[in-house]
C-alpha cells in the first residue's frame, strides 16, 4: 500500500483533483506561491504538503484575499501534521464570516421592515448602512434609532474615525472580560470602565441633547436588540448598568439635565431619569 506521506501528483493530476486549471498551478509555481518539485523523470510533481498548501490558497482566495496577501498568510512550515491547526484556523475565519453575515441580515431586515411600513430610506441612512456593513460593525442595527440629521453627525464624527471606533471596541472587550471574571461593578475596574463609557457617550453625543436622548432610548430598548447581541446583553444588564449608574451618582453627573435642555427649549418637561436606564450601546 502506498505511503500517504510519499504520494505525489503530477500537475494534471493535482489540477483535476482540486478543480483548478493547469495554467493556475503553473502561475502559482512561477510566482513562488506553490512551488513544484521534479521527479526522476524530470516531471513537475506535488506532494501531500503541497496539497495542504493549495487547499489554504484556494480557501483564502475564496474569501477575497489577493494572491499577494495569501503569500503572507499560509503556514510557512507547511507540513501535513499541521492539518488540524489549518482547519481550526479556517473554521474560526468562517464562523466570523457567518456572524458578520447574520449581522448584515439583521440590519437588512430592519431596513426592509421600515420600507414595508411606508418609511422612505434616506440617502444618509443608506450611506451609514453601507459603511457599517463594510466595517462588519456588530451594532449596525442601532441605525434605526437615529434620524437623518443624527446619522450625518455619526458618519462624520464616528464612522470615519478609526481611533474612536477602536476606543469603543476596547470598552466592549473590557466589559466582557470584567463580566466573565466576576469583577465588582463598584470596584476600581468597574468604575474605570464606567468612566470610559461615559466619556464615549459624551464624545458620541457631542453636547447634542437629541443625541443623548436617542442613546439612552437605544439602551433602554435592550430587550428588543437582535439575536446576535445576546452575548453582550447580560454583561450590560448585570455589570455595566450597575457600574455606570454608580459612577454617575458618585460624580454628581445628571445626564437627564442634558436631555431636558431640549424640553425646556420646546416648552415641555419630562420626569424620566436616564441614570436609572440602561446605558446605550
Amino acid at each position: 500500500m502506498e505511503n500517504e506521506e510519499e504520494r505525489v501528483f503530477t500537475v494534471g493530476e493535482l489540477a483535476n483533483l482540486v478543480g483548478v486549471t493547469v495554467r493556475t498551478l503553473q502561475y502559482y509555481d512561477q510566482t513562488n506561491l506553490l512551488r513544484s518539485a521534479y521527479n526522476d523523470s524530470h516531471k513537475r510533481v506535488y506532494n501531500l504538503d503541497d496539497l495542504l498548501k493549495l487547499q489554504q490558497i484556494l480557501f483564502l482566495k475564496s474569501l477575497g484575499f489577493s494572491l499577494e496577501e495569501i503569500g503572507g498568510k499560509i503556514l510557512k512550515q507547511g507540513s501535513s501534521v499541521d492539518l488540524e491547526k489549518v482547519m481550526e484556523g479556517q473554521r474560526e475565519v468562517l464562523i466570523g464570516k457567518v456572524r458578520n453575515l447574520n449581522r448584515i441580515i439583521e440590519t437588512l431586515d430592519l431596513v426592509i421592515s421600515e420600507t414595508k411600513s411606508g418609511k422612505k430610506i434616506s440617502m444618509d441612512k443608506l450611506i451609514t448602512i453601507l459603511k457599517l456593513m463594510n466595517q462588519g460593525n456588530p451594532y449596525s442595527f442601532v441605525i434605526h434609532y437615529f434620524n437623518d440629521e443624527q446619522l450625518k453627525k455619526i458618519n462624520s464624527r464616528m464612522l470615519e474615525n478609526t481611533e474612536k471606533q477602536g476606543a469603543a471596541n476596547a470598552v466592549f472587550s473590557q466589559l466582557d472580560i470584567l463580566y466573565r471574571k466576576g469583577a465588582d461593578p463598584a470596584g476600581k475596574e468597574g468604575q474605570d470602565l464606567a468612566k470610559q463609557w461615559w466619556n464615549l457617550v459624551c464624545d458620541f453625543a457631542s453636547g447634542d441633547p437629541d443625541m443623548f436622548q436617542t442613546l439612552f432610548s437605544a439602551g433602554q430598548d435592550l430587550d428588543n436588540w437582535p439575536e446576535s447581541t445576546k452575548g453582550i446583553q447580560k454583561p450590560i444588564e448585570d455589570f455595566l448598568v450597575k457600574a455606570f449608574n454608580l459612577y454617575l451618582q458618585q460624580n454628581g453627573i445628571h445626564p437627564e439635565d442634558i436631555c431636558r435642555k431640549k424640553d425646556r427649549l420646546s416648552g415641555s418637561t419630562r420626569d424620566q431619569d436616564p441614570t436609572r436606564r440602561r446605558p446605550h450601546a
